[in-house]
């Protein structure tokens, strides 16, 4: 078995064209890469040496499933201790020294860096939580990229900011009010909208888009097939084209027999 190495990791990174300074969101699948020295913790020591003190790196921090369902059944989302189930990756890198969270319920977001707390800062004022003013927005403002390693637009959280603000019908009618337990253990209400439910998404529609316009970079880190998206080019491109089709990354309903 072929071991992978910090530094086949930052290699790779930096011929997909990662470098100091950027600002990443990173969704990512470890066992994609191969089997890595030193675990989790190697692949965010790598991001981390290639983006360097000046960049930011940042990563999904939520549970798993519908946002309506979640909210439904009543959520209570704990900065403190609440698990990141998007991946082992995300996991270790929200228990790390120095990292901060957003106070959100089902789109918590974490980072690290000099931009990370103006990123994540407000998201529990935004009733819409991939929606303006969010994170997902804030990292497309400033040129973030995003990265997906060993997982395809499908973990693209970004694309559901960019359907709930160009006219998709995605955000249900219904508001909830769960509950984000702060780090200082201060309970917060953030009123939230959630997805509508029931609607199948075919982001993966959006890869060649996005490879045509020079948005998005394909490569490999270690073994994961990887791709590395100009958050904003993204936004302006797949925006449109909702705005000219609001249905463009929903699925439709099969026919009735």
């Amino acid at each position: 078995m072929s071991v992978v190495c910090l530094e086949k990791i930052v290699d790779d990174l930096c011929a997909l064209g990662i470098k100091t300074g950027d600002t990443i969101l990173v969704h990512s699948s470890l066992k994609s890469i191969g089997y890595v020295e030193g675990g989790p913790d190697t692949v965010i020591d790598a991001f981390l040496e290639v983006i360097g003190k000046s960049g930011t790196l940042l990563m999904p921090s939520f549970q798993k499933g519908s946002e309506f369902f979640i909210l439904d059944r009543g959520c209570r989302f704990d900065l403190r201790n609440s698990r990141s189930e998007l991946g082992i990756i995300s996991e270790t890198f929200r228990k790390r020294p120095g990292i901060i969270r957003s106070l959100n319920p089902t789109h918590c977001t974490a980072g690290i860096g000099p931009m990370a707390k103006d990123i994540l800062a407000g998201h529990e004022k935004c009733n819409i939580s991939c929606g303006a003013g969010t994170p997902y927005h804030k990292i497309a403002e400033v040129g973030g990229k995003i990265i997906l390693m060993g997982v395809d637009h499908g973990s693209n959280t970004t694309l559901h900011f960019v359907e709930n603000t160009n006219g998709a019908p995605t955000v249900c009618a219904v508001e909830y009010k769960p509950v984000v337990i702060d780090v200082n253990g201060v309970e917060v209400i953030v009123p939230t909208y959630p997805h509508t439910p029931g609607l199948q998404r075919d982001y993966l529609r959006v890869d060649p888009i996005l490879i045509a316009e020079n948005i998005q970079t394909n490569g490999k880190v270690g073994n994961a097939d990887t791709k590395v998206i100009e958050a904003a080019g993204m936004a302006k491109v797949i925006g449109k084209k909702i705005r000219n089709d609001s249905t463009f990354l929903i699925k439709p309903f099969p026919p009735i027999a």
